[in-house]
C-alpha cells in the first residue's frame, strides 16, 4: 500500500485527489457511495504487479477531493467533465474504465458522452440503465418502491446526514457487510439510525482498520458530497434527453454479485440476461459475469488484455445522393405544422417533402419561419425540410427557469424529435443561436448528424478555465449585449417599452459589424430603428411580431443567461474536434466576423483544427447577419450543392 502515489491534480474547477500505482496501460477505477479511492486497492496492487498503471481519485464529493456545496455540481456532466480533465492532465488518451455503484453508473454515461477515450470498460453490480424519456429517476423508484425506498429518503438534505453521523462507525459496517438483496426501505418512524444501529459481524473481506479508514475521512468530510449525487439524479435526468435511445459501443464486461441488491430490482434478471435488455443497450457487451468470488482482479486482467490492441472506432461512410433534379416551387401552405411531445414539452416543428431529412435551427429572435424560403425550395429537390420553433420560441413550451435552457437541453429535444418522426440521420442547418446548438448536437450526437451546413457562428472551442460571459465582458465590457442580457427581466422591460415591431427590425435591420454595445442610460429602445430591410416584407415582420407578442422574448434571452450553464455542463468535451463533413457560411458584415480574432480563426488553420472534416467555408460580400432570409437563393443552393454530396 505504501507503493501507491498520491497527488492532488485541479480539474474542471475543483481540486482531486488522486491514488496511483505502476505503469503501463492505465485503467481508471471509479468508486461508488459511501467509498472511496481506498475501495479499489486490491484491483490497483494486483493490476500494477502485471504492467498496467492502476488510477484511483476520490470523485468529487469524497475524501480528499473539493466538494462543491449544491447538488446541482454533482450532475453526471460535471463528474464526467472531472474525469475527461483529469485525464487531459494526466497526458492520458485513453483508459480501460473500471466502476463500481455509483462509479458503474458515471462510466456508463462517460462512455455515452465520450467513447473516444475508452479502450474498454468493466462495470460492476449496476447495469446500463435506459433512460426513460417519460418519468424520472426518482419518481420512476417512488413509484416502483415507494417513499421509504432509501433513494427516495436520501431526496431530503441533511436528513441522512445527521442519521450517518451519529455513528459513521456502525454505518460502515452495516452498509459494507450488507447480504440482504431486498431492497432498502428506511420508514420514517426508524430512520437511518434505527436502520444502521445493530450492524452485522464483519465478513472475512473487510477488517477494522478498512472500516476506520472510511470512518475517519467520513467523519472529516461528511456524507453530504456523496447523497448530492442521488440529489441529482433528476438534474442528470433532465439534461441527457440527447442519450435517451443511446447506446453503449464500448467492448464492455459486466460484473455482480448473485447476493447484489441492484440484481434482485424487479425485472433486473431479465434484462441483464437478454438479448434485447441490456446486450442490446451495449452492444459491444462481451459478458456478463455472475459471481461469488470476492477477488475479480483475474477476471479484469483477462478481459483488459483481449482488449489492449483493440482498433479506434471509425467514422461511418456516407452514401452519394442522386444528381441535381428539376426544381418544382411548392408553397407556404404547403408546408405542415404539428406539435411533437419530446424531452418534456411540446414543440411546435414546420415540416414539408420527403426524402433525406434537413433539420433546421433558427437564432434570436426568430422561429422556424425564418427557413421558410430553404424549406420551399429544397423540398421541391428531393429532401424533406424540417424546421421547429425551438424550446421558448413561437407555439412550442417555454420553461420559465433560465437554467432549462443549456445545449444539452435544446440537443435533447431535437433528438427526441428525430426519434418520435423515426429519423436516424439528418443534415443539419443552423443560424445564429441555431448554429451554436447545431456544434453541440454534432459534439454530444455526430452519429445521429449526415453533414452540417452552419452560419453565422463559427465553432467555438470551450476555455477550460475563463467562463463565456465574463470572457465577453473583459473583451467588451458590461454593455456588450449578451452581458445586458443576463439579468432576468431587465431586457424585457426594455423591449416592453418599446414596439415590437420597432424591436425587431432594430435586430434584422441592423448592418454596422461593430461590437452591439448598448449603454445603460440609453436601453434598447433608445436605439433608433431602421427601415425595414428590403429582404423583409411587411407581412413576413407581421408574422414575427405577432408570435413574440404572444411569447414575449424570455425565452430566447434564456439561452444568453444558460451560456455559462453550458459552459459548466460540457467540460467532457473540452478539446474535441467536431468531426462530421461541414460547410460555414458567413457575411462579410456579420458582427460574428468582426469579433476579434475571427477572421483569423475562419480562413486560417484554427477552424479546420478544431472542425477536421470542414469541406468549405463561404464568406458572402455584403451581406449582414441573417444571412439565410437575406440571400435565401444563394443560400439555398449552398446547402444543397453541399448536401448532395452525401
Amino acid at each position: 500500500m505504501e507503493k501507491i502515489e498520491h497527488t492532488m491534480v485541479r480539474t474542471n474547477g475543483i481540486n482531486m485527489h488522486v491514488a496511483s500505482i505502476g505503469s503501463g496501460p492505465a485503467i481508471l477505477f471509479l468508486h461508488g457511495f459511501p467509498e472511496l479511492w481506498y475501495s479499489w486497492r486490491h484491483q490497483m496492487l494486483s493490476l500494477s504487479s502485471l504492467g498496467f498503471r492502476a488510477i484511483a481519485p476520490d470523485l468529487r464529493g469524497y475524501g480528499d477531493t473539493d466538494a462543491p456545496p449544491s447538488p446541482d455540481s454533482y450532475s453526471a456532466l460535471h463528474i464526467v467533465g472531472d474525469l475527461v480533465g483529469l485525464l487531459d492532465h494526466m497526458g492520458l488518451d485513453q483508459v480501460f474504465l473500471v466502476g463500481h455503484d455509483w462509479g458503474a453508473i458515471i462510466a456508463w454515461y462517460f462512455c455515452l458522452f465520450r467513447p473516444d477515450r475508452i479502450k474498454a470498460l468493466v462495470n460492476l453490480s449496476v447495469p446500463f440503465f435506459r433512460r426513460d424519456p417519460a418519468i424520472n429517476f426518482v419518481e420512476k423508484f417512488r413509484a416502483a418502491l415507494g417513499d421509504d425506498f432509501y433513494m427516495c429518503r436520501f431526496q431530503i438534505a441533511g436528513e441522512a446526514e445527521e442519521d450517518f453521523l451519529w455513528d459513521t462507525v456502525k454505518v460502515f459496517t452495516r452498509i459494507l457487510a450488507n447480504r440482504d438483496p431486498k431492497p432498502p426501505l428506511i420508514p420514517k418512524e426508524i430512520g437511518f439510525r434505527g436502520i444502521y444501529k445493530d450492524p452485522p459481524s464483519l465478513p472475512s473481506w473487510l477488517s477494522q482498520q478498512d472500516i476506520n479508514h472510511y470512518a475517519t475521512k467520513f467523519n472529516q468530510t461528511g456524507f453530504t458530497g456523496g447523497l448530492n449525487y442521488y440529489r441529482a439524479l433528476n438534474l442528470t435526468w433532465s439534461l441527457t434527453g440527447a442519450w435517451t435511445e443511446g447506446r453503449v459501443k464500448v467492448p464492455t464486461k459486466f460484473i455482480l454479485g448473485d447476493l447484489d441488491l441492484t440484481y434482485h430490482f424487479t425485472g433486473m434478471k431479465e434484462y441483464i440476461h437478454s438479448e434485447e435488455g441490456l446486450k442490446k443497450d451495449v452492444p459491444a457487451l462481451d459478458q456478463v459475469e455472475k459471481s461469488k468470488m470476492l477477488d475479480l482482479s483475474n477476471s479484469y486482467t483477462l478481459f483488459v488484455n483481449e482488449t489492449k490492441s483493440l482498433p479506434p472506432l471509425k467514422t461511418s461512410k456516407y452514401l452519394q445522393k442522386p444528381q441535381k433534379k428539376k426544381v418544382k416551387k411548392a408553397k407556404m401552405e404547403k408546408i405542415e405544422h404539428t406539435t411533437v411531445q419530446t424531452n418534456g414539452i411540446n414543440l411546435h416543428v414546420a415540416s414539408i417533402g420527403t426524402g433525406p431529412a434537413v433539420l433546421f435551427l433558427h437564432g434570436f429572435p426568430e422561429l422556424w419561419y425564418s427557413w421558410r424560403h430553404q424549406m420551399i425550395s429544397l423540398s421541391s429537390l428531393g429532401y424533406r425540410a424540417i424546421a421547429p420553433d425551438l424550446r421558448g420560441y413561437g407555439d412550442s413550451d417555454a420553461p420559465p427557469s433560465a437554467e432549462s435552457y443549456s445545449s444539452l437541453h435544446i440537443v435533447g429535444d431535437l433528438v427526441g424529435l428525430i426519434d418520435k418522426m423515426g429519423i436516424d440521420k439528418v443534415f443539419l442547418v443552423g443560424h445564429d443561436w441555431g448554429a451554436v446548438i447545431a456544434w453541440h448536437f454534432c459534439l454530444f450526437r455526430p452519429d445521429r448528424v449526415k453533414a452540417l451546413v452552419n452560419m453565422s457562428v463559427p465553432f467555438r472551442p470551450r476555455h477550460p478555465i475563463i467562463k463565456p460571459v465574463e470572457g465577453l465582458r473583459a473583451l467588451f465590457g458590461d454593455d456588450y449585449y449578451i452581458c445586458r442580457f443576463q439579468e432576468p427581466g431587465e431586457a424585457e422591460e426594455d423591449f416592453a417599452g418599446d414596439d415590437i415591431a420597432n424591436i425587431l427590425k432594430k435586430f434584422y435591420g441592423g448592418r454596422n459589424p461593430s461590437p452591439p454595445c448598448v449603454p445603460r442610460e440609453i436601453g434598447f429602445k433608445g436605439l433608433k430603428a431602421p427601415e425595414l430591410p428590403f429582404w423583409l416584407s411587411q407581412q413576413d415582420l407581421d408574422y414575427f411580431v405577432e408570435k413574440f407578442k404572444q411569447k414575449g422574448f424570455t425565452g430566447g434571452l434564456n439561452y444568453y443567461r444558460a451560456l455559462n450553464l453550458t459552459w459548466e455542463l460540457t467540460a467532457a468535451w473540452s478539446g474535441v474536434q467536431v468531426k462530421v463533413p461541414t460547410k460555414f457560411i458567413v457575411g462579410d458584415l456579420d458582427i460574428t466576423y468582426h469579433f476579434p480574432g475571427a477572421k483569423e480563426y475562419i480562413n486560417g488553420d484554427g477552424f479546420k483544427k478544431d472542425v477536421p472534416f470542414l469541406q468549405d467555408v463561404v464568406v458572402m460580400e455584403g451581406v449582414a447577419h441573417f444571412i439565410n432570409q437575406e440571400k435565401p437563393e444563394e443560400v439555398t443552393t449552398h446547402i444543397y450543392d453541399f448536401i448532395k454530396k452525401f
